[in-house]
């Protein structure tokens, strides 16, 4: 898939069709509301064509053996086209003029294309498709045929299509399939293991009524098939409305059972009462209602950058795109995946990069988002009791893959296969990455910091802090003969480094969390009261801190030795060197695995991903500029970007030292993962957290803002070829706009509470409706 065109800012465009990008385009394009999103498959099919419809929640396990995944759901996307019996395919006859256009603004995808099948008809073949979010559960469609070269008899087939599967496992039964009032297709269904009902509607209107219709019923599919004539000159148009339910929506939640319903009748009323409410419904009155939310959101939400290379600007606002479709802030039972639902990459299952990478975006940006996210968190306090207990702790011990609230650890045992062995190899995560544990707890504190939300604390914030600091009091080994706590057997963020001791970045986490949850509870009684009452109950508070405190003050934090460096793990600094240029040099990811097998790979020293630059990231006043700088360069130049997750956060690190080439390389490289010329690298969904480390890239690195010691500080670290930077954020209810130049910063406060700040090292308090200044860049 290639950089795309763009006449604007706003606009996505491809012009020429290769069913090569197919699947790639299906995950990048990809539409949705965080209740629903759909792949944006062409309307005919592709080899390497994957369709997929993802609903929030609705989680199941095709096998018994298998871990659970969000299961792709019956199908609405595919409307087969025929012209005077000559199946419509842009692999077959000729076709010009083709345009395949996508606004952000909107989430709207078009496409135009001239074509002239075998027999020599040519036609004008115009589709269009959106997701409502005024309406979650609606998706709609339209395609208009113009005849060109004479009268045409066009056949169209269009329905619900059960026969879709998760790389051929299927999550559904066949159900049953109805056609209602001539007009409405239902097929009613329900996930095979973790019976959620499912109801998906349909109904077809047209600019002129067909010649005939018939209902099409057959295994795990029901259509319409519509027989229509074409003449030049008077454009056949025909629109397309669906709806999806299910037995997780929130509409069927109860105090007693927050999973819903598992009876099908109340979701195929649902259904059946929405496709009713749609009737004499048009596509664009139905778009120009959800763009009115679009618009509401890209007031607060868009980054504007006047930048040399207009894709700055774009990639930008597609990245804010997804980040807007992959959450949904009204249900805090739901997580990300780190694909979104934009494919079934990961299989819907949320990681590290919730807490990490997206929620710094939506704390600042959407605090109501951030706080579901980690209300979806507290939810699953029960999976990461289990886990913790299974494995011999106490506390919260976090799964490293977590979906539905009860799951518990969904992490798959066996991955790809290993180039020496031939075996299968073991996927350790689930059992040794435990720095998600202290990933959750840095994200709680994170939130706090900005919002000052204290109810979240009362009702979930006091009990993350705490129960994650039980887990690690529990998981610390005592090492006598040093006199310290140690941290051994684990995967830290490197990847390609696994039972390793004391990860610097899994250590200092967990010392945080630590003094954290020591410092929240001294305080716990006066300022959040409910909290106290309710944990003092199961937990001798005062004891609590104290044992933190003691763990956390006896705890082996890695510094840096005689070379400046700060060892990565204590088996680090020791490996063996080899010439990682072949592999840096490489456009796809993972090279490294075609000469070496995962035991060797524990042998040389060359990382995945950013590792101790990651403790460098969120904790950045930890150690002086010049043992960062030194840090930064040397694991820089030991990593091979294996990972989505690397090459903004390095940014970032680039940008606070003055490094402007590099970072705004960095920050180009994060845009293009998703968005850029590899035309396989999102294949199976987008890389959501790379869309938070994106803004991040931006506002974090550019714009300097800082968090981590409570105040709220920003550093102009502006590109050279950058003119201008101005963004949105919320600073406890507050709202700023900020907006940065190579002469300084200027902060507009636009509403709420006064707030102080630092702008490049001078303090300053902003009012409502004020505008504050800062120095030009050094």
């Amino acid at each position: 898939m290639s950089t795309p065109e763009h006449r604007d800012d706003w606009v996505w465009e491809r012009t020429s069709f290769d069913a090569r990008h197919t699947a790639k385009t299906e995950s990048v394009l990809a539409q949705g509301n965080g209740y629903i999103n759909v792949r944006n498959a062409e309307d005919e099919s592709y080899v390497g064509q994957t369709r997929g419809t993802f609903v929030t929640l609705t989680f199941n396990k095709a096998m018994p053996d298998e871990v659970t995944e969000l299961p792709n759901l019956p199908d609405v996307t595919a409307i087969d086209l025929s012209v005077n019996g000559e199946r419509f395919s842009l692999d077959r006859g000729s076709h010009s003029d083709y345009l395949l256009r996508f606004d952000v603004r909107t989430g709207e995808v078009e496409r135009r294309v001239v074509w002239t099948s075998p027999a020599g008809d040519t036609v004008s073949v115009r589709s269009r498709r959106f997701v409502s979010l005024v309406n979650k559960h609606l998706v709609v469609a339209s395609l208009e045929v113009e005849a060109l070269s004479g009268p045409v008899s066009l056949v169209v087939e269009s329905g619900i299509d059960a026969r879709v599967s998760n790389s051929g496992s299927q999550h559904c039964f066949d159900g049953e399939k109805r056609l209602m009032d001539g007009r409405i297709l239902r097929l009613s269904t329900r996930t095979c293991q973790s019976r959620i009902p499912i109801a998906v509607h349909c109904a077809h209107a047209f600019s002129r009524d067909p010649i005939s219709a018939i209902p099409v019923m057959e295994r795990r599919r029901v259509i319409m098939r519509y027989r229509l004539e074409a003449v030049p000159g008077e454009p056949v148009v025909i629109e397309k409305a669906s709806c999806y339910h299910t037995g997780r929506d929130l509409s069927f939640v109860t105090a007693d059972n927050p999973g819903g319903t598992t009876e099908s009748a109340p979701v195929l009323a649902a259904g059946d009462s929405c496709i009713a409410s749609l009737e004499g419904a048009s596509y664009d009155g139905t778009l120009a209602a959800s763009r009115a939310l679009w618009d509401r959101y890209w007031e607060h939400a868009d980054v504007r950058i006047t930048s040399d290379d207009p894709f700055d600007q774009l990639g930008m606002r597609l990245a804010l795109y997804h980040l807007n479709i992959m959450v949904e802030r009204g249900d805090s039972r739901a997580g990300i995946g780190a694909k979104g639902m934009t494919g079934e990459g990961y299989k819907g299952h949320s990681f590290w990069d919730t807490e990490i990478f997206l929620l710094p975006h939506y704390a600042l940006t959407d605090p109501a988002a951030a706080r579901a996210l980690l209300e979806y968190r507290y939810r699953s306090l029960p999976g990461a009791f289990a886990k913790a207990r299974e494995n011999g702790y106490e506390g919260a011990m976090f799964p490293w893959e977590s979906a539905w609230l009860d799951d518990g650890e969904t992490t798959p045992l066996y991955g790809g296969a290993d180039i020496v062995t031939g075996e299968s190899i073991p996927i350790l995560t689930g059992m040794l990455e435990h720095h998600i544990t202290a990933d959750v707890a840095w994200g709680t504190w994170l939130y706090y910091l900005v919002t000052g939300d204290d109810d979240f604390m009362e009702r979930c914030g006091c009990a993350l802090l705490l129960e994650t600091a039980r887990f690690w009091a529990s998981r610390l080994e005592w090492k006598g003969a040093l006199g310290r706590y140690e941290i051994c057997n684990v995967i830290g963020p490197d990847e390609y480094k696994e039972h390793v001791d004391n990860n610097a970045f899994t250590n200092y986490m967990a010392a945080f969390t630590l003094e954290r949850a020591a410092e929240v509870i001294d305080g716990m009684a006066e300022r959040w009261p409910r909290a106290h009452a309710q944990l003092s109950e199961r937990y001798n508070l005062h004891e609590l801190a104290a044992r933190f405190r003691e763990r956390q003050s006896a705890l082996y934090l890695p510094v840096s030795g005689e070379d400046g460096l700060v060892p990565q793990n204590d088996q680090y600094l020791s490996l063996r060197r080899v010439d990682l240029s072949k592999y840096r040099d490489e456009a796809g990811v993972s090279s490294i695995y075609e000469d070496y097998g995962q035991d060797e790979m524990n042998d040389i020293m060359v990382s995945k991903q950013a590792d101790l630059v990651m403790l460098l990231r969120v904790m950045p006043r930890l150690f002086d500029p010049e043992t960062r700088e030194r840090n930064f360069v040397f694991y820089e130049g030991r990593c091979l970007h294996d990972s989505s997750l690397s090459h903004a956060q390095h940014g970032i690190l680039a940008a606070w030292m003055g490094l402007d080439e590099m970072a705004l390389d960095l920050y180009r490289h994060a845009v293009r993962i998703d968005f850029g010329d590899n035309p396989t690298s999102s294949d199976a969904g987008i890389h959501s957290a790379n869309m938070g480390n994106v803004w991040q890239c931006a506002v974090c690195g550019f714009a300097g803002l800082h968090w981590d010691d409570g105040e709220l500080s920003l550093e102009n670290h502006l590109p050279a070829t950058w003119e201008e930077l101005s963004f949105e954020i919320a600073w406890r209810g507050a709202r700023l706009r900020v907006t940065l130049t190579h002469a300084g910063f200027e902060v507009t406060h636009l509403s709420g509470a006064p707030v102080t700040l630092t702008i490049d090292g001078e303090h300053a308090s902003v009012a409502p409706g004020a505008r504050v200044g800062g120095g030009e860049r050094a």
